[in-house]
C-alpha cells in the first residue's frame, strides 16, 4: 500500500476513534431537565439539574437542542462539555450576579461571576453552531442600582454612552481601590465589595483551567470580556463569532495570565480590543507576576475593534512567544498594537507577526510606552526599574496597509528605548507615515510608505539605526521622504528615490559625516540630502 494512502487510513482511523470516545461520553439535554425551548420561562433551574447529573457522573456533555433559552450563568466543572446545537440561542438577562475571584483590567478582585465558564476544572468545552447573548456593557452597567446612581454622581449626572470612559475605569469605588493598591493602603474585604457591584462580568471565562476548548459558537452582545482566560494552561479558541461592537471594555478574545493557547479561525466585531494577551496591571500585576507565553493566533479577520491584536497594555508579568498570522483588519482603530506605561512594568518580548492585511484603520502599527486607560493620566520619567515596561525582540513581516489615518508609530521611552523592532516587507498608504522615537536597533527593511503629508519617514532619538530599501512611490513637493534627527552612525542602504521626489533624505545640521549611506540611488530626487 502506498505512503499517502496509509497517512489517509490512520488519520481516518485517529477520527473515528475520537468521534467514539465523544459519543460514548454520557450526553445531557437540558429539555430533558425541565428547559422550556421557547424562552417562555428561565431554564436557569434545569441547567442546573442537567450539570449537576452530569457532575455526578464525572462528566459528560451538557446538550443544548434547537430552541431559545434563557438562563442566568452556567458554571461547568472538569470533564464538561456545553454543546450549543445550532438553532439553539442562550439568552442571558441582565441582572445582579454573585461576586467571585476574578481579575478585572489586570487587578485581582471579586466581579460579578461570568455568565459561562469555570475555575479550578480542566477538560472544559463551549462548542456548537449555536448562539450566546445578553445585553450590552451600558446595560449592565445598571445592574446594580446603588453603585450605578454613585456612577452618574461622580460624573455629574452625565451618562457614558458607546465608550467614553475618559473620566474613570468604572466608578468612584473602582478608582479609589486602584489608587489604594498603588499607593500600598490598606484595602478592606468591603471596600472589594463596593468597587465589585461597579465591574461588569466576563461572558465566557475559564479561571485556573487547563484543557479548554471554546469552538463555532456565535456569541451577541457582551457586558465585558467576551471570551476571558485568565490563568489557563492548554487552551484552544477556533471558528468563533463574536458580535458586540459598540461598547468599552468588551475585548473579543482575552488571553490573561495564560500559556499555550491557540487562537484561529475566528471573526470578531468589538468595540475595544479584538484579539489581546495580558498579564497584570500595575502594582498588583507585578505581585502576581504571572506571564502570557507561548500563544499562537492564525487566520482571524477583525472588525471595528480598538486593535485587531494587541499586546497590553496590561504588562506587568510579561508577554512572549507569541506569533500572530494571516490576519485581516477592517475598520479597527488600530491594527498591530503593542502597549504600556510606566509603572506597569513587564516584559514585551519574542513576538512576530506575520501576513497582515488592513484597510481603513486608525493606524496599522503601534508600538507605545505611553498608553492612557480610563481613569489614568499620562507620566513622567523616572528612574529605570521593575515599573519601567522593556519591548525587545519584535518582528512584523509581510503587511499591506491601506487607507490609514497613519501607517506606522513607534514610541518609546527615553530611559527605555524599544529595542530590536524589525519591520520587513511593509507597503502602507495613509494620511501620514511612520514616526519612531527612542528605539535601540530599529530596523526597516522594504518599507514603502506612501503618505498624505510628510515626512514619509520621520525617525528621532534612535540608535543603532538601520534602513534598507526604504521609499515612497507618492513623493510629496514640498517634504524629505527621510527626515532623521538624533540618528547617529544610522546605515540607510538600498533605498531609491522614486521620479517627483524633493528631498530623499534631510538631517539635522552636521549629522550627515556619521551616517552611512550604500547602494542607495536616489538620482531621482531634486535634493539626495540635505542638512538642516
Amino acid at each position: 500500500m502506498s505512503r499517502p494512502r496509509v497517512c489517509l487510513l490512520l488519520a481516518l482511523c485517529a477520527q473515528g476513534f475520537a468521534l467514539a470516545a465523544d459519543s460514548a461520553r454520557q450526553v445531557f439535554n437540558v429539555a430533558d431537565y425541565g428547559a422550556p425551548r421557547d424562552a417562555s420561562a428561565p431554564a436557569t433551574e434545569a441547567f442546573g439539574r442537567a450539570i449537576a447529573a452530569a457532575k455526578a457522573a464525572g462528566g459528560g456533555v451538557i446538550y443544548v437542542p434547537p430552541g431559545k433559552y434563557s438562563s442566568g450563568p452556567i458554571e461547568l466543572f472538569s470533564n464538561m462539555t456545553l454543546e450549543i446545537e445550532a438553532g439553539a440561542t442562550i439568552a442571558f438577562p441582565v441582572a445582579r450576579l454573585p461576586f467571585v475571584k476574578s481579575r478585572y483590567l489586570g487587578v485581582e478582585t471579586l466581579a460579578p461571576m461570568p455568565l459561562v465558564g469555570g475555575h479550578d476544572v480542566e477538560n472544559v468545552a463551549v462548542r456548537g453552531r449555536g448562539i450566546l447573548t445578553t445585553g450590552d456593557y451600558e446595560a449592565w452597567r445598571k445592574a446594580y442600582n446603588e453603585a450605578y446612581e454613585e456612577y452618574l454622581k461622580s460624573r455629574g449626572g452625565a451618562v457614558s454612552t458607546h465608550g467614553d470612559e475618559s473620566g474613570s475605569a468604572n466608578g468612584p469605588r473602582w478608582d479609589y481601590l486602584l489608587q489604594s493598591l498603588e499607593a500600598g493602603r490598606p484595602i478592606t474585604a468591603e471596600d472589594y465589595r463596593a468597587a465589585a457591584a461597579e465591574l461588569r462580568p466576563s461572558f465566557v471565562c475559564f479561571m485556573n483551567a487547563k484543557n479548554v476548548l471554546v469552538e463555532d459558537v456565535r456569541i451577541q452582545g457582551a457586558p465585558m470580556f467576551v471570551v476571558h482566560l485568565l490563568y489557563t494552561e492548554n487552551a484552544t479558541v477556533r471558528n468563533v463569532m463574536i458580535e458586540t461592537y459598540p461598547g468599552p471594555h468588551a475585548n473579543g478574545i482575552v488571553v490573561d495570565s495564560s500559556r499555550f493557547v491557540r487562537i484561529s479561525g475566528s471573526y470578531v466585531d468589538t468595540g475595544d480590543d479584538g484579539i489581546v494577551l495580558k498579564a497584570g496591571k500595575d502594582a498588583d500585576g507585578l505581585r502576581v507576576n504571572r506571564p502570557t507565553e507561548d500563544v499562537a493566533i492564525a487566520n482571524c479577520t477583525v472588525h471595528h475593534a480598538h486593535g485587531a491584536v494587541v499586546i497590553g497594555s496590561e504588562t506587568a508579568g510579561g508577554i512572549r512567544n507569541v506569533t500572530a498570522s494571516n490576519i485581516t483588519a477592517v475598520d479597527t482603530e488600530n491594527g498591530i498594537r503593542i502597549k504600556s506605561r510606566r509603572g506597569r512594568g513587564g516584559t514585551v518580548e519574542n513576538v512576530r507577526f506575520d501576513n497582515w492585511t488592513m484597510r481603513n484603520v486608525g493606524t496599522g502599527i503601534v508600538v507605545t510606552s505611553y498608553y492612557v486607560m480610563g481613569g489614568e493620566s499620562s507620566t513622567k520619567e523616572e528612574p529605570v526599574s521593575r515599573r519601567t515596561p522593556v519591548f525587545r525582540g519584535i518582528a512584523v513581516s509581510n503587511v499591506t496597509i491601506a487607507g490609514a489615518k497613519k501607517a506606522v508609530d513607534i514610541d518609546g521611552l527615553p530611559e527605555m528605548p524599544i529595542r530590536g523592532l524589525r519591520l520587513t516587507d511593509v507597503v502602507a498608504s495613509g494620511a501620514a507615515g511612520l514616526s519612531a522615537r527612542y528605539t535601540d536597533a530599529l530596523e526597516l527593511h522594504r518599507v514603502q510608505i506612501d503618505a498624505g503629508r510628510g515626512p514619509a519617514f520621520a525617525i528621532g532619538n534612535a540608535a543603532n539605526l538601520e534602513l534598507d530599501a526604504v521609499t515612497t512611490a507618492a513623493p510629496l513637493p514640498a517634504s524629505p521622504v527621510l527626515r532623521l534627527v538624533g540618528t547617529p552612525g544610522a546605515v540607510l542602504r538600498n533605498s531609491r528615490a522614486f521620479p517627483g521626489t524633493s528631498t530623499f533624505l534631510s538631517v539635522e545640521p552636521g549629522a550627515m559625516k556619521s551616517l552611512h549611506l550604500v547602494g542607495n540611488v536616489l538620482d531621482n530626487a531634486r535634493t539626495a540630502t540635505e542638512e538642516r
